[in-house]
């Protein structure tokens, strides 16, 4: 079983920028600029987000979890399962996840949340 703590929630600079595009003040190439690694993490590690992408509507938006930490040696900064979260945080005292909103249509990410996860 794993516990979150620490959680730092991104929403609120998500809809930042979300109405800022809406305004025209920030081009579309400025905030779909998810690389190749991200979308294919998202495709193969991540699981549906449960709404459509904010920017092009698809309904192919993905939630991805990356994992880092000192001891993580070349885990860290590898996008993970929940699952796979759970294994790790077993054999490692504490780790930071970032959950990503990835979209493969267009290429929109964003940082949702940060946390540390703990066996508990």
């Amino acid at each position: 079983m794993v516990a979150y703590r620490n959680e730092i929630n991104h929403q609120w600079e998500r809809q930042h920028v979300l109405q800022q595009w809406r305004a025209g003040l920030l081009r579309r190439e400025e905030i779909c600029d998810a690389d190749f690694i991200l979308v294919t993490a998202s495709t193969f590690h991540g699981g549906p987000a449960g709404y459509p992408c904010p920017i092009c509507g698809s309904d192919r938006l993905r939630s991805v979890e990356w994992i880092y930490g000192e001891d993580l040696g070349r885990m860290s900064g590898t996008a993970r399962n929940l699952e796979e979260i759970e294994e790790i945080v077993q054999r490692y005292p504490e780790i930071t996840v970032h959950t990503v909103e990835v979209c493969p249509a267009c290429r929109w990410n964003f940082l949702m949340k940060a946390c540390t996860a703990v066996a508990g």
